[in-house]
């Protein structure tokens, strides 16, 4: 377990002294959770609050640091934010929808020491903290979906159909992941350095197998009525990964839910890390600013 004085050195030590960020933060653990035998790395900014601390479920990219990179860190400056790596089965054994909800009830249960906890899911991450907000309702203060779904259809069989096709060849399924996740504007307004260091980025985190095999499977439009917390939906206007209609399904089905729509492709969290966290934060901070059944008005450039 982290002690405070722990996460407060980690704080300490995850920013220079002139206010700029150091490049190990999502990089090395804060501490671990252990749980059914297995050590789950976690990143506790440690920050004391009487906000509710802000748990950040990440997407098929397999790690925090994947989905969460420019989001964790904006967020760290005024609130707790504990972030987790979803550990894998060993030897490609398959990962079950239910053995993620159990690592991020676990998670959490680390972060609730002061209260319920504002849960944040973004894609594949979205539909765990869903699943999570249909047993535990009790357990949490608000629920951020972020280009999340609730059934996987026919359009994304299609896609993780070719992802599967391209395992074989890095180079292409690097290039048709940029093509799936970024929007348009986003790639053509990249400079020539901004490119070359965004294609490595995508090359040297691949997703796992295992989380794409589940993504074929996901369906969990019946556990979504009994989430009773207030929630934002945050669909993404580019997305062609998980198309706003999911979005707008998710939207529909929670009963306490309020919509609200970014420019963006799916990778929202590296296009719009600004306006997705102070989103994150001014709901999480007032869940019930705007009622149920409320579009949010779109006031970030």
């Amino acid at each position: 377990m982290v002690t405070k004085q722990d996460a407060e050195q980690q704080t300490r030590n995850a920013w220079h002294a002139d206010g700029t960020l150091r490049e190990p933060l999502l990089v090395t653990p804060s501490g671990h959770v252990q749980h059914a035998g297995r050590s789950i790395p976690i990143y506790d900014s440690g920050n004391e609050t009487t906000a509710p601390t802000i748990v950040l479920v990440h997407g098929s990219s397999g790690t925090a640091r994947g989905s969460f990179w420019a989001v964790y860190p904006i967020l760290s400056f005024t609130r707790r934010v504990v972030a987790f790596d979803l550990q894998l089965p060993a030897d490609d054994a398959e990962l079950t929808l239910a053995d993620a909800v159990d690592q991020l009830r676990a998670v959490v249960e680390h972060a609730a020491a002061d209260g319920p906890v504002a849960l944040v899911g973004y894609s594949f991450g979205a539909v765990v903290a869903a699943a999570y907000a249909s047993d535990r309702p009790d357990a949490l203060a608000s629920l951020s979906l972020v280009a999340g779904w609730s059934k996987t259809d026919r359009h994304q069989l299609l896609r993780n159909d070719l992802w599967q096709r391209l395992q074989e060849d890095p180079e292409a399924l690097s290039r048709y992941t940029l093509l799936m996740a970024y929007s348009a504007g986003f790639v053509v307004g990249r400079n020539e350095r901004d490119w070359r260091e965004l294609q490595q980025a995508v090359a040297s985190r691949p997703f796992p197998a295992q989380i794409m095999r589940l993504n074929r499977d996901i369906d969990i439009a019946s556990g979504l009525s009994r989430i009773e917390v207030p929630t934002l939906v945050v669909g993404c206007t580019h997305d062609a990964m998980v198309p706003l209609h999911h979005s707008r399904m998710l939207f529909g089905a929670v009963s306490d839910a309020r919509y609200l729509e970014i420019e963006s492709g799916h990778a929202v969290t590296v296009e719009r890390p600004a306006q997705l966290a102070v989103a994150i934060d001014d709901f999480t901070l007032d869940p019930h600013e705007h009622p149920a059944g409320a579009i949010v008005p779109v006031d970030h450039a």
